[in-house]
């Protein structure tokens, strides 16, 4: 059984970071400067010797690689960052381990592929570092710090070539001999189908066994074009357990540890999904009074828990594990040692390795309960975002857009494309026929498995019929684009795209 912790690259001065959130900023900033909001609160945390390392140092790495061997930890998965026209943030430790040979630190990258921007920014699916080093809103502003887009197949390669030393390296996490790539948030990657198979056809042209895609915050059809879904902890867990607030409303939200694994034992998956756990978590450092804190964490605790989600994992038929985290100082996750509980969180993962396998059989029992789950479906605990609620972001996107000027037949002129067939005739569809009609853009068909019951002036075909040539296929059923990309591409349509991805890049 493989244990891989996630691993944050913050703890370095960068120039981004001196000049969004203050000279000299990292991680440590905030974790120095955190102060207890309640009685009972475990603030500051301080690392064991007041080690507030810098990851450009060999050193520091080496130390981590020490402790992973001697607590059992088999890999780090190293946050990697990847934005726009291929702009990049906190490369240089991942970069550095690539030349430094001799730190024996195996490894992998979890591509975070969120906006950054600041808390205020009408960006919804954004990552806003740290609200209290925040500034001031200013006029005309849109609060985006560094874009997240996704472009087409030059950017693809471009990503691609930028990880294949990292994937070549013999340090490199492979799952049968592929090299193991997890992306973040998968629901916000609009070309998530042609995006991986642009990949997997680059991996085997330069000459890898291939790529082993694993997707968290996964859309209904992403499994499609993934290896395995991993259930992202605490964030699914935190979804259906209680909360308290110590002030009422919009102060610190408490939610007790316990709670949290529970929701993370009781759910249930097939095999190709992964799980994860966490050591605890308290993100005032960074949200202040507006932060979450997960309480009666113990390292005891811990070390109980990881030992069933191990023997779970294993019944599932997997041989990893992921932790949340390594090193998230700021958000309370961490297994480094610190002066409260010294290596006790790592200890707790020596034990739960060593004593795991005795609660196999229980889960192998109740996987056998649960046999009416279908083949790649998942069942999560009730609370994770439904399609409406996905949808409803959506629109809000939309509509935000709009009023800012932009036009979704602007970007079809842009690119060229005069004729169009819309697939999905639905609310999106609806008011996008009506968005492009005004604009003079042709629409020359509708594919919509209502057809019977559409009066739209325009020709319509059911999914099954042969479709006739247009320049494009606009897929406006969002949720289920990979279902419907995979049937389209076998009956030879080559130019389909997801309205997600129109708006994405903008």
């Amino acid at each position: 059984m493989k244990i891989l912790a996630k691993y944050l690259p913050q703890f370095h001065r960068t120039r981004e970071n001196d000049a969004w959130w203050g000279e000299g900023f990292t991680e440590w900033t905030a974790v120095k400067k955190a102060a207890p909001l309640f009685e009972g609160h475990d603030q500051p945390r301080v690392p064991k010797d007041e080690n507030y390392y810098d990851l450009l140092q060999k050193e520091t790495m080496l130390w981590q690689a020490s402790l992973m061997e001697k607590y059992g930890i088999d890999g780090m998965c190293i946050y990697h960052y990847w934005f726009k026209d291929g702009r990049q943030v906190l490369e240089k430790p991942a970069e550095n381990l690539l030349r430094w040979k001799e730190v024996p630190m195996p490894f992998c990258f979890c591509w975070a592929n969120e906006t950054w921007a600041r808390s205020w920014s009408k960006i919804q699916n954004k990552n806003h570092w740290s609200d209290i080093y925040e500034q001031k809103k200013s006029n005309g502003s849109s609060g985006i710090l560094l874009d997240q887009k996704y472009g087409r197949e030059p950017e693809w390669k471009a990503h691609f070539e930028y990880l294949l030393p990292f994937f070549r390296d013999e340090r490199y996490i492979k799952v049968n001999h592929k090299p193991l790539f997890v992306i973040h948030k998968t629901s916000d990657i609009g070309c998530l189908p042609e995006m991986t198979e642009y990949f997997r056809e680059l991996a085997k042209a330069y000459g890898l066994d291939g790529i082993y895609m694993i997707g968290s915050d996964c859309a209904l059809s992403d499994n499609l074009y993934l290896d395995s879904e991993l259930y992202r902890q605490p964030a699914e867990g935190m979804r259906n357990a209680p909360a308290h607030y110590v002030h009422g409303y919009d102060s610190v939200t408490i939610r007790e540890y316990d709670d949290i694994w529970k929701n993370i034992l009781s759910q249930k998956a097939k095999h190709n999904v992964l799980l994860e756990g966490f050591t605890g978590y308290d993100d005032t450092p960074r949200r202040g009074a507006k932060g979450t804190v997960t309480v009666h964490a113990t390292p005891e605790k811990f070390a109980c828990y990881l030992s069933e989600l191990m023997a779970k994992t294993e019944a599932n038929g997997n041989d990893i594990v992921f932790l949340n985290a390594w090193n998230e100082w700021g958000e309370g996750m961490y297994m480094e040692p610190d002066e409260l509980h010294g290596e006790a969180y790592l200890q707790a993962v020596l034990y739960a390795k060593k004593n795991y396998t005795d609660r196999v059989r229980k889960y192998k029992e109740e996987r056998e309960k649960h046999t009416g789950i279908e083949e790649g479906k998942i069942d999560r605990q009730a609370g994770y975002p439904d399609k409406d609620t996905r949808y409803l972001h959506f629109f809000d996107k939309w509509m935000t857009l709009r009023e800012e000027g932009f036009c979704v037949a602007n970007w079809l002129n842009v690119n060229g494309y005069k004729r169009v067939a819309i697939y999905g005739y639905g609310i999106f569809g609806r008011h996008l026929c009506h968005e492009l009609a005004a604009n003079g853009i042709v629409i020359t068909y509708v594919v919509d498995q209502n057809i019977d019951k559409l009066d739209i002036g325009y020709e319509t075909f059911l999914p099954d019929d042969q479709l006739p040539e247009t320049d494009i296929m606009i897929v406006t059923a969002i949720q289920d684009y990979g279902t419907i990309y995979k049937a389209l591409s076998a009956k030879g349509i080559k130019k389909i795209i997801s309205l997600k991805t129109m708006l994405d890049e903008r």
